[in-house]
Formats: C-alpha cells, structure tokens, sequence
C-alpha cells in the first residue's frame, strides 16, 4: 500500500514523513490554501530528503494553475509528480506530457465533466487517478470523506490514490473497501492546519500498511504441491506453541513431509497467500456429518491481520454438508480461543493430553453460521 502525506509547510514534518515510512510527500501549491508552501521552501525540502531518503516520491498539488507555471515549479523543486486537483481538462495533462511532466488528475465523484477514462488515458504509470471528497468551490484537504462506494467503482478499473477525510481511524476501512493503491492525507493527521502531528502520522502509516498487507492475502484451496511449505510454516507457526507448552514433541512438529503429503488425500487444505508466499493455512474434514477442523497457521509476520478468522470462516463455507464443526487447541492457548469463541465456537470437551498439556474441544452448530 502505498502512502503519501500531504500539505507539508516544514521541514520537520516531512523529515517526521519520511522517518516513519511513507513514500509520497505532497506539498500544495493553491495559494488559497491553509497549506500553501513556497517554491523556494519545497526546493530546499526535497533537496535536503533526496540525500538521505533517495527513494521517496514527491508530489507537487495545482488548483487551475497554468501548465508553464507547474512546469517551472515541478522542475525548479525537482519534483516527481504534479497532481491536478482543480477543474483541469484531459488536456492538461496531455499538454504536461509534452514537456515531458507526469501529471495525475484529482477527481471527485459527480463533479467532473470527463469520465475517469478520459483522464487516465494521459496518465503513465501508477497512480492512474486520485480520488478525493466532492466538496463545492473547494479543492482538498477539507477534510470530508470521499464517496468510498464511488471509489471502489473506480478502483476496480484503475490504478488510484484515495484522499478526502482519511485518518487512523478510518483507513483501514478504507482500504479494505475501495481496494487502492495507494491513500493520501493531509488533514486527518495534523494539530492544525499545516502542522502535522507526529503521533497521527505514524497511527496513519502503521494502519494503513496493515489493511494494504490484508487486502492482498488471498484464501484458496492448496495443492499436494504445497505440501513442504505449509509444513515449513506449520513448524514455525507451532514453535511459539511449544515453548508456551515447554513440549517439542507435540506432532505439529513432528510431522513428516509423507504424512502431510497423505493428508491431501483425505482433507481438504487452504492456504492463504500473498506476494508469491503461503502466509497460512487450515484443513478439515467430514466424518459422520461433522467438520473437523486442524491446524490453523498464520506465519508470525502476519499475524493480527484477520486472516486467521478468514481462513476459519472459509473452510467453513466448504462443507455445506456438516451438520457441526468442531476444533482443538491447547488450555493456555488464548489467542486461539479468542478466534475460536468469537467465530461463534463454544467449549464441550477438556481432555488432559500430558502432564503438561491438556486440550479444549470447541463445537458449533451448523445453523449458526
């Protein structure tokens, strides 16, 4: 997920910025706005980042501006980006193009008199869009939420960056309903107007590169072939399990590359992968109506991401047939009960493994899902 902070006035905020992860920096250029930064202050800014922070992007906002004076800016501050937030035509940003300036258009739902094809078709590489709260006579940084149901339209057809009201508390949702790629802020993580609050950067950044790692976890059956990895997982996953156990011998453990592999042939397995790698994984099966349920795994890094329930729920959904579902985990495993009671799974069993471990049986019904 990539994050950019916008409508920075200082040095330090945009010090704070790029020490804290994001990777967009925008600096408005709208002399209307409460933001409003000075060529000659974003100048020394990017210069003084580029130095210790090469990789970062930086985005200059123009509200109506003509394209000889974001030209001379973009290149006099030694920007990456300029971002159109005014009422530009496609034109614009062909006309950028042509001297050589890769531009974005800043939308809003309702408001534009060109579709979101028309501006996209001028724009090279990602974003294609951003997305902003539609807010008459005012152009960003109000601090109203953009229509997410429009967004999400949008977004499934386009690379974008969503703006308008996002803050901690609600980027996440964001993300996780619109699906972009990327998220832009301004007001939603300032003290006032123009200075931003360090502490809300950071909650911003931290949250959003949650949801943006969870977005793109996807759950599906896995193959035979997926056998040595999940087991490698599975190991990792069980180590924690052990140590709070002080028992490695438990068979999460244990188990060979052949049985696992035999396993296939009678259970159902999901894995949940992202970027190339199985990140988790569940199996079940059906015995005289009832889905017994084993060895939910999340790798570590990604763990409190919600893909546990996700893999739960799904696997769920896999056995139409069951008339119950039931799962095992140890007594002092309280994550695990945490899941397994809050997905709707009530204890019916506690059954001593060893004089160390004893296991609690969890059951539901079915009809409760």
């Amino acid at each position: 997920m990539i994050i950019k902070i916008c409508g920075l006035t200082n040095f330090d905020d945009a010090l704070a910025a790029a020490e804290l992860g994001a990777d967009y920096l925008g600096f408005n250029f709208y002399p209307k706005s409460q933001r409003c930064i000075a060529e000659s202050d974003c100048g020394k800014i990017v210069a003084a980042l580029r130095i210790g922070f090469p990789d970062l992007s930086y985005t200059g906002v123009f509200v109506n501006h003509p394209v000889a004076d974001i030209t001379r800016i973009v290149k006099r501050c030694a920007l990456d980006t300029a971002q159109l937030s005014g009422d530009e035509p496609p034109g614009a940003l062909a006309a950028l193009g042509a001297e050589k300036i890769r531009a974005v258009k800043a939308i809003r739902a309702g408001t534009e008199a060109h579709t979101p094809l028309e501006f996209a078709a001028f724009t090279t590489g990602k974003p294609a869009l951003l997305l902003d709260a539609t807010a008459p006579h005012l152009y960003g940084g109000t601090g109203h939420t953009a229509d997410w149901d429009w967004a999400a339209s949008v977004a499934s057809r386009y690379p974008v960056c969503l703006a308008g009201g996002l803050t901690p508390e609600n980027v996440g949702s964001a993300i996780r309903k619109v699906k972009p790629w990327g998220v832009d802020t301004a007001s939603g993580i300032e003290s006032f107007a123009g200075k931003k609050d360090r502490d809300k950067m950071a909650a911003f950044i931290a949250a959003a590169r949650r949801a943006g790692r969870e977005i793109h976890i996807t759950i599906e059956p896995a193959q035979a072939g997926d056998a040595a990895e999940i087991l490698a997982l599975q190991k990792l996953a069980y180590r924690s399990e052990a140590e709070r156990y002080r028992d490695f011998t438990i068979s999460p453990l244990t188990q060979t590359l052949a049985q696992i592999e035999s396993e296939f042939g009678r259970k159902l397995f999901l894995r949940a992968k992202t970027e190339g790698r199985i990140v988790g994984s569940v199996r079940a099966e059906l015995r005289d109506g009832s889905c017994n349920i084993g060895r939910l795994i999340v790798h570590p890094e990604w763990q409190n991401l919600g893909t546990g329930s996700r893999l739960l729920r799904e696997i769920e959904t896999r056995f139409p047939q069951a008339n119950r579902f039931e799962l095992f985990t140890g007594e002092r495993s309280e994550c695990n009960l945490h899941i397994y009671q809050k997905s709707g799974y009530r204890i019916f069993k506690r059954e001593p493994m060893n004089e160390r471990v004893t296991l609690i049986y969890l059951e539901k019904a079915a009809e409760s899902l």
